[in-house]
């Protein structure tokens, strides 16, 4: 089947692929580096880590933000029926499982402080843009970057 990402304002086409679901195309188009501001994903099913489905909501249900981090990679955000999930490389997760993976990999080196960065402006999108029903559990308060004089170089 053919699957095809278009602009939310105006239906232009961003990304399309003959493939098996919307989240394979979604996949693909960020591998290839495809420009998605504005995208209208609305809808789309996304498989969670646990097998189960998830279904994008709100009027802007996803988020990229980069290059940051160790990997100098984007950061995806996704505003689900089951909470606010993210995807880095090969992570996805939901939020608060991101933050504790990155304190476990970065402490609170200069890539930990990024990517907190990152997570509160998540959670502030996530606040503004989830329909009132959708479940935001997993939206975590991150703490307040480290100070410069406890950054790891």
């Amino acid at each position: 089947m053919k699957f095809k990402i278009k602009a939310r304002f105006d239906g232009a086409p961003l990304f399309s692929l003959e493939t098996e679901s919307m989240k394979l195309c979604v996949e693909a188009a960020v591998k290839s580096g495809a420009y998605l501001y504005g995208a209208d994903l609305t809808g789309a099913y996304l498989t969670g880590a646990d097998g189960t489905k998830l279904t994008l909501v709100g009027d802007r249900p996803f988020l990229q933000i980069g290059p940051l981090g160790s990997r100098n990679a984007y950061l995806l955000a996704f505003i689900t029926d089951g909470g606010v999930y993210v995807r880095a490389g090969c992570f996805f997760d939901t939020l608060a499982a991101f933050w504790k993976a990155v304190r476990k990999e970065h402490k609170r080196n200069v890539h930990a402080r990024e990517y907190a960065t990152a997570i509160a402006m998540i959670e502030t999108h996530a606040k503004l843009w989830a329909p009132k029903k959708a479940k935001r559990a997993d939206v975590v308060r991150s703490p307040p970057p480290a100070t410069s004089n406890e950054v790891e170089k």
